[in-house]
């Protein structure tokens, strides 16, 4: 028997401790110097290069090569660096969490809450999340309101994705990997300096994995030939820049991503296994079903970042268009009990684009300003299959064509009042245009379509930032938030407002080996937007809930005791509740906002073993989350119970020429049964449900030079 979740937890560190184990969690620390000290990592959280340590938000930062020791290949397994990151599914959409602050809305007509881009360049849906992760330079999750910079849907906070660019070095590795369920993983990278000016670099990864679940199949008597969760996918990337020496630079990058197999599947749960309030889930990884479900995903991605040194500023423009295909299909039942279906098929067309001034140096003055514009087309046919006879039955069909176009102008401050006291201002304004036309028939009745939302959004950013020593900052700011209003399904709803007040302060001590940051927020909601499908019909519905409030504080340290060694630890406190909501006549004030889990735990300890010229690193880190609810109902059969999920590393390098890395990991030892969906589905006659991934291992072999 499992101990309980906090005295699992406890357990894991305390053996980490010992020494059996590994650097932990990325947090913001930097990269260890070999002098046993933390170093700087440069990131552009607000749009401008700058230290971690000194600039006044709230993340977490993890480079190329912690994110490959993480496993971390997807958006949905970024909770292994970022433990106070929620990420739950819905089908093959993926819902981002931070803080108490998510979008439930993964239709075509939806905003997210968490701004999602890749070298500057905004994905705006839950499945166009499904781009691999390699070849990084790094990735920063930014934490709160980020409405100024950012702009629309960022009122949770930001995802940036930053991809590793050429450089003047003949470079190149291999990496081959293989694990629990024929997992078998394949990525490359190449890097040429084609004269002085131009440089190339290139990279790919293959991912090909058996699934997880085992959903009954043709050789064993079932009606489907393949189970779901597996991992199927292929991905390119190329890029191409120049650089002469000029005031001019240019990066113009291609992408190419493929996602194939079956894709998530969900597991229904009857009326029947409800005992107590709660789920009965049975086996995470056997159950039948009587739909064979598949995806088949492109997207490509052509992009640019061209500057302009003048010399006081700089001029730049990130921008470039993307086009995604989808076709979908999944048990929409769960089960073998009914037999609904849900094919989905799509096309998205999107484009961004940002001009930016900025001014260069570290001057006691200095601003930036921008102009952004953002269009989204999609064509989607998606239908609510009953299925059995000779033919499938279109119970529903929703056939839409959505176009969405963002505009705006921003701009952002700072003055140096002394050498050490800096405050920021900053604004933006933004319209929003939204319509769609097409037609729904809804179990026999047909509607012609033809909907339209317009409006328009100031947010602003006030900041006041004292760096009380060159290891001590200290900041206060406050932000606005805003996400679109629009349409769903024949419903209107308005757009959602965020205020938000944080106050932080980020510290090295002893000489540099030890970290600790710490941070309080408190936000208002207004009118946030809540998604909730209709359990009886199965058709989605955005509620605007009348106020919500949101407070907490989040700890993070790091500490290099010797330079072999780096300990870790992080605990965030949420309290998020509604204050005024009422639904259908019934009124929710008080309940936990979804995915807003009381208290996230995380910890971690490394250890190298020098032997001979190489060297051994083991590596522990575990994650405790305390309950926490997939909707506003709060209620036993949506909730997922506190877990711990605990991993092992180990990475040798026999010596540092040699190119040569070998490491095997264990991930959720526990084996912990986590959701990432639960919602009542009356039409299958339960609950549907997912479930994150099982206990996994593996080894991987990678060679530079």
């Amino acid at each position: 028997m499992l101990q309980s979740p906090i005295s699992t937890f406890a357990v894991a560190v305390a053996i980490a401790t010992t020494g059996i184990a590994a650097p932990a969690m990325a947090q913001d620390a930097g990269a260890e110097s070999s002098s046993g000290q933390f170093g700087d990592i440069v990131v552009t959280a607000e749009k401008r290069e700058s230290t971690a340590q000194k600039t006044p938000i709230a993340m977490t930062i993890a480079t190329g090569e912690e994110l490959t020791k993480n496993g971390v290949s997807d958006v949905n397994s970024l909770v292994n660096i970022a433990p106070t990151l929620g990420i739950a599914q819905n089908n093959q959409n993926t819902i981002i969490t931070i803080r108490g602050v998510s979008s439930r809305d993964y239709t075509e007509t939806g905003n997210p809450a968490v701004a999602v881009s890749i070298d500057n360049f905004y994905l705006q849906n839950g499945t166009a999340l499904n781009v691999g992760f390699f070849d990084l330079e790094r990735i920063e999750v930014l934490r709160g309101p980020q409405g100024t910079l950012y702009g629309r849907n960022a009122t949770a906070g930001a995802i940036n994705i930053s991809t590793a660019k050429p450089t003047d070095k003949l470079e190149g590795s291999m990496a081959l990997e293989y694990g629990y369920k024929n997992a078998l993983i394949a990525e490359g990278m190449l890097n040429v300096p084609v004269s002085d000016s131009i440089k190339v670099r290139g990279a790919f990864s293959v991912h090909q994995r058996d699934a997880y679940r085992n959903n009954g199949s043709l050789s064993d008597g079932g009606l489907v030939r393949k189970g779901g969760n597996d991992d199927v996918s292929q991905a390119a990337r190329l890029h191409v820049a120049y650089d002469s020496g000029s005031p001019f630079t240019a990066l113009v990058t291609g992408e190419y991503t493929h996602v194939g197999g079956v894709g998530a599947v969900i597991k229904g749960i009857p009326y029947s296994d409800v005992v107590d309030g709660k789920l009965k889930l049975g086996s995470d990884r056997n159950w039948a079903l009587n739909t064979q479900g598949f995806i088949d995903l492109t997207i490509k991605n052509v992009r640019a970042n061209l500057n302009y040194d003048f010399g006081p500023v700089t001029l730049s423009y990130f921008g470039g268009y993307r086009t995604q295909d989808i076709s979908r299909q999944n048990d929409q039942d769960g089960g073998t009990s009914a037999g609904f279906a849900f094919p989905t098929d799509g096309t998205t067309k999107t484009q961004n684009h940002e001009l930016r001034l900025g001014t260069n140096g570290t001057g006691p003055f200095g601003f930036q300003v921008g102009l952004y514009y953002f269009s989204d087309h999609n064509d989607s046919l998606t239908n609510f299959q009953i299925l059995g006879g000779a033919a499938p039955i279109n119970f529903y069909t929703f056939d839409y064509v959505t176009d969405a176009k963002s505009y705006a102008g921003f701009g952002q401050a700072y003055y140096e009042i002394t050498p050490d006291l800096k405050v920021e201002a900053g604004a933006r304004y933004t319209r929003e245009k939204k319509k769609q036309v097409g037609f729904s028939d809804v179990a026999g009745t047909y509607t012609d379509v033809d909907a339209s939302y317009t409006g328009n959004k100031d947010t602003y950013h006030l900041g006041v930032n004292w760096q009380a020593t060159p290891d001590n900052l200290v900041y206060a700011k406050y932000d606005t938030g805003f996400k679109a209003g629009g349409f769903q399904n024949g419903f209107t709803y308005g757009p959602e407002s965020i205020t938000a007040y944080e106050a932080g302060i980020k510290n090295r001590f002893l000489g540099s080996t030890l970290q600790v940051n710490l941070s309080g927020f408190l936000y208002d909601y207004t009118d946030l937007q809540v998604q909730q499908n209709d359990p009886v019909t199965a058709v989605s519905r955005v509620f605007n809930a009348g106020r919500a409030r949101i407070y907490g504080g989040e700890l993070e340290t790091s500490w290099l005791p010797t330079t072999l060694d780096k300990v870790d630890f992080t605990v965030a406190y949420l309290h998020a509740r509604y204050r005024d909501f009422n639904s259908n006549g019934v009124q929710y004030a008080g309940n936990t906002l979804p995915q807003a889990p009381s208290w996230s735990l995380s910890g971690g300890v490394s250890h190298d073993f020098l032997i001979g010229n190489g060297k051994l690193t083991g590596r522990a880190q575990s994650r405790y989350q305390s309950k926490s609810f997939f909707s506003f109902r709060n209620i036993g059969t949506e909730m997922q119970k506190g877990y711990t999920k605990t991993d092992l590393m180990l990475t040798y390098v026999p010596n540092e020429a040699s190119g040569f890395e070998i490491s095997a990991y264990v991930r959720n030892i526990e084996n912990s049964v986590i959701l990432t969906t639960s919602e009542e589905a009356a039409y299958a006659g339960g609950y549907l449900v997912q479930f994150g991934d099982p206990r996994t291992y593996g080894a991987r072999v990678t060679y530079r030079f």
